[in-house]
This record gives structure tokens, C-alpha cells and sequence, in this order.
């Protein structure tokens, strides 16, 4: 007959596992409380009660694992635990050290290997994360937790077919079960476009759980991307009541709200400086302010949260920009490219390639912030010309091609590969109009190796004053996809090297064209009529009208899009010129320098 400490302790587990947090720490306290010294199970106990805690108390609940993992370091059950506690927490850099002895503890257990790996995704190690993944799978070893992270790993790869392959073969006809899985779901429907079937699933979790703050967070992203006004202004307001306590919904409440009063500004700053760790809610909920304040021309505001919140990203993901490291990673970014144009150069005559592509493409090769999301909308405007948005589908595997200096001899049927993928993943979407045009500003550093893909590309690269390039990224949260935007300096680095890059190209034979946003803004009809002319499309003066462009827009350019074009009287930087002065000063003089090239070309 079991004695009164295990009855407590598996009515704990239960009502751990029905999220009866108070009544599971009140159960393995009284356990704690009849154990002797020594007794095996204190470690079990207080990592139970520690994830208990956590959601009351989370400097309790930390202490109750750290002090189990004292005692039984050993344990994979409890390194686990803290590790997955922390994840939760968006702690990642804190979890991985648990997480990782958690795995090598537990003999490589799926399921502890797939909390490692997420992990690893969540600090941007993808290579050992789908390494991981993949010998699971190989080796049949793959549960459901492993399939969901997988499907993680292709959706952060720009696989996102394959994400959504994955996860339909995980749920079957019955579909997703559990919020989680609803909501991974949606996020793939969104990027795949299917904005339709995304809303259906927000909407049913909504239904049986309207106080699911995360819930109503996408669900004012997908109202944003198709500029459903009235929707947006509901999940809002719930969310400014529901939300108050949750930095990453306060961020949305602050961007999205048609008024945002002092008292909403108080709450929003108080969340942001209160005591304890910064964790991605409060990051963004910084971007945020930073945005609010500058739209409101409070620029000492906006500077202080906008250097700020770059920091502390920059702190907590390791990228800090050391001059040590901005050099570092340009000599990485030059011998890639130098990779590439090799690869290029070696596969002009290759018979391999495709010779009589379905599509011909438009690539926008700007950098972020250069206007090449408005620009694409009036490109694709035109019939028998569609966008399709800015995917990375491609871009993963090229650049792991000349991260891993590929043979020649390879490249050519590598490229064949991906050309027959590129088109069957157009098949599915049901893409059928002979010129598409696509936005990625990283596809510059693989211009080349695109077109032996899709042979007939074009590219144009999309140069805007680099100051409010270089403003407009810093005020944003960018840092998570470029680490040079947590820095001024380190994104001054990049919007050079972007240059020598398009020159590299074009050198080695890529027709790499520019075009002016600057000039665009200043004279939007004769700017259109001459880019088109140049591409060969007939030029209409209604592309200009956002009415004649209503497809959804999936980037921070999202209502640049919808508004008449105009051009500043001012540049935006200069009011934050007193902040940084050589730093400004440089980026007037890439300015300069992307002038001088759009006057030779």
C-alpha cells in the first residue's frame, strides 16, 4: 500500500498536467515537507514544484531546480526541466547549458533532443538543430515532438512546404488538436499566403479560449497583413485589457492603437523597466516605443528606447558589434561571395541547366528598408505579373553552397535540383504568371547563383539614402534577421559592402540594374514610367493608386504600401544626426556614393 508522500505526489503530477498549478505546488510542498534529509525523491519534488512555481513566481520556481540539479546533478529529469523551464521563459541562452547535459544525460532520448533543438533554433544555430533532426529521422526514431520541431527547422530554413508536409502527415485528417499546434499552423498558412485558412484556425482557438493572449497577438498580425481595419481594431482593444501584463502584446497594443494615450505610454514603460531578466516580450515591446516616439517626433525618446533595446538584444544573443567582430564577419561575407562568383563562372556552358523556364523573375535585391516592398506592389501590378512576396526558399541553400566552398563539378546539378523544386513549390502555391517578381535583400550576395537556378533573372537593386536606410532598421526590430541593425556603425559596414557586392556582380557578368527610391518619391510617375521601360513592361499611371495594389503585405512596409507616394522635405535621420554625428556623417557619404553609381548606370 503506497504511503501518504507518493499519494501526494502523484496527485501533484496530476494536477501538473491539468495546469493546477497552485494545487501542485501545495501537494509537493506538503511531500517536502515528510521527507527526510537524503531521500531520493526531493530532487523529483522540488523540480515538479519549481515548474509550478514558475507561473506565480518565476525567481521561486528557479530556485526550486536549480537547488534539484544541485542535489542531483545527474538527473536528466531535472536538468530538463530548468532547461525547459527557461525556454518558456525565452531565456534561451540560459537553457541551453541544461538542455544540452539534458540530452547527453538521457542517452539521446527523441524528446529531450527535441526541447535541445528548439532551443538551438530559438538562438539561430540552425545547422545542428536540422542536423540533429534529421538523424532522428533517419533513424526512425522521429515522436511528435521531433516532428514539430522539424517542421520548426524547414519553416525557419524558408522550407515552408515542407514544414506544412511535415506537420499534415503528424495530424492527419483529424487536423491539430491542441492550441500549439494551431497556432504553428496558422503561422505556416500565413507565409504560405492562405490567409483565409490561417484566420479559420486563430478564430477556432479564439473560440474556446478568448483569453489566449498569444492567440490574439497573431491574430492582429494576419489583420495587419490584410489590412482588415475593423478586425485589427478589435483583437487590439481585447488585447490592451486582456494583454496589460505581457510585454509582447502591450508592443502590439502600442503600434496598433488608433490613440495611444499617456496612461497606455506609462503602462507600456513601466512593463519595460520592470526588475528581472528581458526576455523577447520586453525586446519588442522596446522596438515598439522606439517607433511610437519617433512617428511622434519625441526623438530623444525614441533614440534612448531604440539604443537601448539594440543592446539588450545584442547582449543577450551574443552579437554584440566590436569593431573585431563587424571586420570578422565582412571578410566572411567577401570570401562567400568570392565562393559564388566562382560557382557562376564555372557553370556559364553547363548543359545541365535549365534552357526554358516556366517563369522569368524580377528580383528586388535592396537592402531592408530600401523601398522595395512598395516597389514590388507597383512592379507586380501589371497583368501576367504577380509578387510573391519575400521568400527565402532558395536563399538557405545557395549560401550553405558557398559557406561549404562546393566543387564546381557539383554546383551544376545542384542547381538543376533547385530549379525543380523552385518550380513544383509554384505548382502548389498555384502560381501561374510567366513574370514574378520577388523581394529579398539577401538574395544580392547569391545574385549569380539565382540565375543559373532561374536562367533569365533579373535583379534590380533598390538604393535609398543610406541614413534612413540605417535609422529605419535601428528603430525596428531587425537585429533578430541582421545582426548589424543593433549597431549604426555595423549596418553603415553592411550598406557599403553592399555595394562592392552589387559592383562584384555585375563585374562578373550578373545584369545587376538600379533604380532611385529617392527619385521615385520625388517624381513616382516619370521614376515608374523609366523602370518599366527599361524591364519592358507598359507603364500605367494607376499603378501608383495603393486601390489598384490590395494583395496582403507581409513586412514593416505594410502601410508605406497602402498611402500615396510622397517624398520627405527633410531626411528622417537628421533629426537624430546630434546622437551620432560621424556615424550620420558616413552614411552621408554612402549616400553620395550610391549616387555617383545611379548617375553612371
Amino acid at each position: 500500500m503506497p504511503d501518504h508522500v507518493d499519494t501526494l505526489i502523484e496527485a501533484a503530477l496530476t494536477a501538473l498536467r491539468s495546469d493546477d498549478f497552485s494545487s501542485c505546488e501545495a501537494r509537493t510542498t506538503q511531500a517536502l515537507s515528510k521527507l527526510a534529509p537524503g531521500d531520493s525523491r526531493i530532487p523529483m519534488l522540488l523540480s515538479v514544484r519549481g515548474t509550478a512555481r514558475i507561473h506565480s513566481d518565476v525567481t521561486a520556481g528557479i530556485a526550486d531546480m536549480k537547488e534539484a540539479i544541485r542535489i542531483a546533478p545527474d538527473n536528466w529529469n531535472v536538468q530538463l526541466a530548468l532547461g525547459e523551464a527557461l525556454l518558456s521563459l525565452n531565456f534561451y541562452r540560459d537553457a541551453e547549458a541544461p538542455l544540452t547535459k539534458a540530452a547527453k544525460l538521457s542517452g539521446g532520448q527523441p524528446d529531450v533532443l527535441a526541447s535541445y533543438c528548439q532551443c538551438l533554433l530559438k538562438l539561430n544555430n540552425f545547422g545542428l538543430a536540422f542536423q540533429i533532426l534529421s538523424r532522428l529521422i533517419n533513424a526512425r526514431k522521429a515522436t511528435p515532438a521531433v516532428m514539430k520541431v522539424f517542421a520548426q527547422a524547414l519553416y525557419q530554413r524558408g522550407d515552408i512546404y515542407g514544414a506544412r508536409d511535415v506537420l499534415g502527415q503528424l495530424y492527419g485528417e483529424a487536423g491539430p488538436q491542441t492550441e500549439d499546434d494551431r497556432l504553428q499552423l496558422a503561422r505556416i498558412d500565413m507565409s504560405l499566403r492562405d490567409y483565409e485558412t490561417a484566420r479559420v484556425q486563430i478564430e477556432s482557438v479564439l473560440s474556446s479560449n478568448p483569453a489566449s493572449v498569444r492567440t490574439r497577438i497573431l491574430a492582429v498580425t494576419l489583420s495587419d497583413w490584410t489590412d482588415d481595419q475593423d478586425a485589427l481594431a478589435r483583437h487590439v482593444e481585447i488585447l490592451a485589457k486582456d494583454g496589460s501584463d505581457h510585454p509582447d502584446a502591450m508592443a502590439q497594443v502600442i503600434e496598433h492603437s488608433r490613440e495611444v494615450t499617456d496612461d497606455l505610454l506609462a503602462r507600456a514603460e513601466a512593463l519595460l523597466t520592470m526588475p528581472g531578466r528581458i526576455d523577447d516580450g520586453r525586446l519588442t515591446l522596446g522596438y515598439a516605443l522606439a517607433k511610437h516616439f519617433d512617428q511622434a517626433k519625441d526623438y530623444e525618446r525614441a533614440w534612448k528606447h531604440a539604443r537601448n533595446v539594440n543592446a539588450l538584444f545584442a547582449e543577450q544573443f551574443d552579437i554584440v558589434q566590436t569593431p573585431e567582430r563587424r571586420a570578422e564577419q565582412l571578410d566572411v561575407m567577401r570570401r562567400r561571395l568570392s565562393v559564388a562568383t566562382r560557382l557562376y563562372a564555372a557553370t556559364k556552358d553547363a548543359s545541365a541547366l535549365q534552357t526554358d523556364p516556366a517563369h522569368r523573375y524580377i528580383y528586388l535585391v535592396g537592402s531592408a528598408r530600401s523601398g522595395s516592398t512598395l516597389l514590388q506592389s507597383i512592379l507586380s501590378a501589371p497583368e501576367g505579373v504577380e509578387s510573391i512576396g519575400e521568400r527565402t526558399s532558395l536563399y538557405p541553400y545557395l549560401a550553405d553552397a558557398t559557406e561549404r566552398d562546393m566543387a564546381d563539378t557539383q554546383f551544376a546539378g545542384f542547381a538543376r535540383q533547385l530549379s525543380d523544386a523552385e518550380a513544383a513549390g509554384l505548382a502548389r502555391m498555384g502560381v501561374t504568371s510567366p513574370l514574378l517578381i520577388e523581394k529579398t535583400p539577401h538574395h544580392l550576395f547569391v545574385a549569380g547563383l539565382l540565375e543559373r537556378v532561374n536562367p533569365g533573372s533579373r535583379f534590380i537593386q533598390v538604393l535609398r539614402d543610406a541614413g534612413e536606410v540605417a535609422l529605419s532598421m535601428f528603430l525596428r526590430p531587425f537585429s533578430a534577421v541582421y545582426a548589424e541593425a543593433s549597431s549604426l556603425d555595423a549596418l553603415a559596414d553592411m550598406l557599403e559592402l553592399r555595394l562592392e557586392v552589387a559592383e562584384t556582380w555585375r563585374e562578373a557578368g550578373v545584369p545587376i540594374e538600379t533604380f532611385s527610391f529617392d527619385s521615385f518619391r520625388a517624381s513616382p510617375d516619370h521614376s515608374g514610367q523609366q523602370l518599366f521601360d527599361r524591364i519592358g513592361l507598359k507603364w500605367s499611371k494607376e499603378y501608383l493608386d495603393p486601390k489598384s495594389r490590395p494583395e496582403a503585405v507581409t513586412t514593416f512596409s505594410a502601410r508605406q504600401v497602402r498611402k500615396p507616394i510622397y517624398a520627405e522635405r527633410i531626411p528622417s535621420w537628421k533629426p537624430y544626426e546630434v546622437f551620432a554625428p560621424d556615424t550620420f556623417a558616413r552614411l552621408a557619404d554612402i549616400t553620395a556614393a550610391q549616387n555617383r553609381i545611379l548617375e553612371t548606370l
